[in-house]
């Protein structure tokens, strides 16, 4: 996209194109080929579900360490964006750059903001697989492998909050658990997630498809009257496609049900 066409986006619009999707695809190439992926599922029987995410979570965060260490294209043109359009960046916690920060500056804060973006979409996808566990089990009573095979195929979950405004996002969540606490990170951790601190009440989802093909699914949700303050933009993860046309959050739905089952939550 020529600096011409950038410009004539909307500066949330020019962030997630050309700055965020392209990171977000470069995170998710290395994740595929980490050695210490292949390591953490070659141990991950051996330990607890809460040690398995809490390496999972670290992992992701070393990945994102990893492609800021050293200068490439993409995060060339990541920064040279967000330096355009540094005043629609949402920054988060204590790194906020300065308004004249420098490349270096501007990394160290785009890089925090990828590492806190990564951490809590793993908490949300937790929440939304620990609930879904829980209605697999008591509300459809399945166990062992037909849990499983329904949790595979429950990747709706995801793309329902994957599509959303972020303002409507923290209101659906809300909605969704009944707790009108914000989800952060690192307030929350993977280990507050799997020992019960946000859960998601059975009323709130539905089965759907023939027995041995059942997917869960979240129920109706009535719109939130919010007025939105940006365009809605699609998380990068889900308008991102695998070379089976799948969202690239289907892959890490995929992981996360592979490390329940490593651990031995499956049963």
């Amino acid at each position: 996209m020529s600096s011409r066409q950038l410009s004539d986006l909307h500066p949330k619009v020019a962030l997630y194109l050309e700055a965020y999707t392209p990171l977000v695809e470069e995170w998710f190439s290395a994740l595929r080929v980490s050695g210490a992926l292949t390591e953490l599922r070659r141990a991950a029987p051996g330990r607890d579900l809460v040690d398995n995410l809490q390496s999972l979570d670290q992992l992701f965060r070393d990945l994102v360490d990893a492609m800021f260490a050293h200068p490439t294209p993409v995060l060339e043109h990541a920064l040279a964006v967000v330096a355009a359009h540094r005043g629609a960046v949402v920054w988060e916690d204590q790194m906020v750059p300065r308004a004249d920060a420098g490349t270096a500056e501007l990394a160290a804060s785009l890089r925090h903001k990828f590492k806190r973006n990564i951490s809590l979409a793993l908490l949300e996808a937790l929440i939304c697989l620990e609930s879904a566990l829980a209605y697999g089990r008591e509300g459809l009573g399945l166990t062992g492998a037909a849990l499983e095979q329904t949790l595979r195929g429950s990747t709706s979950m995801l793309a329902s909050l994957s599509v959303l405004h972020d303002q409507h996002e923290v209101a659906r969540m809300r909605q969704l658990t009944g707790d009108p606490t914000e989800i952060q990170h690192p307030r929350f951790t993977v280990a507050d997630i799997v020992r019960g601190a946000f859960r998601i009440g059975p009323e709130k989802f539905r089965a759907v498809g023939p027995e041995g093909q059942r997917k869960i699914r979240f129920g109706s949700v009535a719109p939130q009257d919010i007025e939105l303050s940006s365009p809605t933009m699609k998380c990068p993860a889900h308008r991102l496609t695998n070379d089976e046309g799948q969202p690239l959050n289907n892959e890490l739905w995929a992981l996360l049900v592979d490390v329940y089952r490593l651990s031995g939550r499956l049963a």
